[in-house]
């Protein structure tokens, strides 16, 4: 995959299925977000990391969190569940502010 051996990757971590599924969005709207060509759900994106030769990762953050469907601690335990790795490990992309440089050595 061409993503394998990266050092630090952002992935968007949209929304929660459950939370999205539960939400005030109307049905056509939630089937456009979660379809092929929509937003990417942590789940979709724990998969993906987990797909990866990811043993020289060095930093992982969420991005791209709905503010409505999503939360940062729920998009955090996706990826750590991926990677094995603590919660507090994986960042975590504000809509504001971003996130922090990060070190690649």
């Amino acid at each position: 995959m061409m993503l394998s051996g990266c050092q630090a990757l952002v992935l968007e971590c949209n929304h929660d299925s459950g939370l999205l599924d539960r939400g005030p969005y109307p049905a056509r709207l939630k089937e456009r977000i979660r379809g092929g060509y929509g937003h990417l759900a942590n789940e979709a994106a724990a998969r993906l990391l987990a797909a990866l030769d990811n043993r020289g990762l060095r930093h992982v953050v969420a991005a791209h969190l709905s503010q409505q469907n999503n939360a940062p601690g729920l998009a955090r335990a996706a990826l750590a569940g991926a990677l094995g790795c603590a919660a507090g490990w994986i960042g975590v992309a504000d809509q504001e502010d971003g996130f922090d440089w990060r070190a690649l050595d």
